[in-house]
């Protein structure tokens, strides 16, 4: 039985490379990873591909698809994984590219937290296109708290009414000061999003911190850091 393919970080580098080829207004891998999650969870199951324009167009024009077959195929292998991970209610791992150094040491503290501003951007781009009654819902709102947070407001045409509306999600005690923090917390909301669209595939809410070289608790029976805190 063959095992299913994985994107690991060569196969990100590749499709990093390969979108950032295709015009300036195609999201970049990380952006693209945030936007498939949300896709993986609408409840409505729209087809992956014609969910895959919005990632080269931000109206999802359809003749946007790019003919190389590459990038689509490197996108199906990433969005098998999601839906995988989210199946198996557990190891999803979010592309993100971490900030680094002058001496090229992964910045992890408080400032290192930009880096998941392009995940949490394409994951919000993927959101909007669930049912408009899903999206205005106060307990989705409160659920998606660990991920819109990271949103940034100067990304967005009325940047006063996004300051105030990101600023909302950043208030408050236990907001992460590490990169470790933060993309724990993001990953358990896409896990407790799923919980209550589809609360017919139970998920297992995990509410202590995990430490670096705790068992991961997606059960993959690697030490955390070496699976789904890898990238923090």
């Amino acid at each position: 039985m063959s095992q299913e393919k994985v994107i690991d970080s060569d196969l990100v580098e590749e499709l990093q490379g390969l979108l950032e080829g295709l015009g300036e207004e195609v999201m970049d891998a990380g952006v693209a990873d945030g936007f498939l999650t949300a896709v993986a969870l609408n409840p409505e199951h729209p087809s992956k591909h014609d969910m895959y324009p919005y990632i080269f167009s931000s109206e999802g024009d359809p003749a946007s698809l790019p003919e190389n077959d590459r990038v689509l195929e490197l996108l199906d292998i990433r969005f098998n994984e999601i839906q995988a991970a989210l199946a198996a209610k557990g190891g999803l791992d979010p592309v993100i590219f971490p900030l680094v150094d002058d001496n090229d040491e992964v910045i992890t503290n408080e400032e290192g937290l930009e880096a998941l501003e392009p995940w949490a951007s394409g994951f919000l781009s993927g959101m909007l296109l669930w049912p408009e009654e899903l999206v205005n819902s106060d307990e989705v709102s409160d659920l998606a708290g660990p991920i819109l947070r990271n949103l940034n407001p100067e990304s967005f045409d009325d940047k006063k009414e996004a300051e105030a509306f990101i600023s909302s999600y950043r208030d408050g005690e236990g907001i992460p000061d590490n990169l470790e923090d933060a993309l724990y917390d993001m990953v358990k909301a896409v896990f407790d999003l799923k919980q209550l669209i589809d609360p017919n595939m139970p998920v297992v809410r995990e509410t202590p911190r995990v430490g670096r070289n705790d068992p991961c608790p997606c059960g993959s029976g690697k030490k955390y850091k070496q699976c789904c805190g890898k990238k923090a």
